[in-house]
This record gives C-alpha cells, sequence and structure tokens, in this order.
C-alpha cells in the first residue's frame, strides 16, 4: 500500500507531508527538488528514516507513485572512493576531451 498525505495551499497535492509505505508512516522532513512533466509532478523528499525518495503525482489519474528511494549513506560506499581512483580508468577506460574541431 502507497499512500501520501499532503498540505494543499493553492494547487492540488502541492506538497507531500508525509507518506505511508508498506504499513509504515514516515514524515517528509524537507523537499529537496520539484519538477513538471506532461501531466505529472515529481517530488524527491528526504524523510524521518534519512532516506531520500522520489514521488510522483500523476494528475491524470490523481494518483501517487513511489518511484524510487536512496540511503544517503549508501551513496559514497563505492569500491573506488578510498582510492580516489576514477572507476572508468580503473575498467580500463579513458577519459577524452572534447574534439571540437567539427564544431566550427
Amino acid at each position: 500500500m502507497f499512500k501520501v498525505e499532503c498540505y494543499t495551499a493553492s494547487k492540488l497535492q502541492e506538497n507531500p507531508v508525509a507518506f505511508t509505505l508498506r504499513d509504515s508512516r514516515y514524515k517528509v522532513e524537507e523537499v529537496i527538488d520539484r519538477w513538471y512533466g506532461e501531466g505529472s509532478s515529481f517530488f524527491k523528499v528526504k524523510a524521518d528514516d534519512g532516506n531520500i525518495y522520489l514521488l510522483k503525482y500523476d494528475k491524470r489519474t490523481n494518483g501517487w507513485e513511489w518511484v524510487f528511494y536512496q540511503d544517503p549513506k549508501k551513496m559514497n560506499a563505492l569500491p573506488y572512493s578510498s582510492s580516489g581512483m576514477n572507476p572508468l580508468r580503473k575498467a580500463g577506460w579513458e577519459e577524452m576531451e572534447p574534439d571540437n574541431q567539427y564544431l566550427s
């Protein structure tokens, strides 16, 4: 089950303030970002569990979807982060400077 509670000021479903996901309720501590697509509004929020969630409101169906979540503690847990090595070079790929001779 997925349900979103909103604070509505002037627009429908403008600000999510809490959501319920699998019988657990999470308070929205911060709306990090928001953007609008064709018939949809997206909200990147930080919840009271410390995770980041992307919520989508579909204006055509008047319904909400949970798109994804991120654990910020795991964002820097990549295997190359402690060595500082670029993952492209580690895999044998090289970064290349753009060849702008064809742009003039």
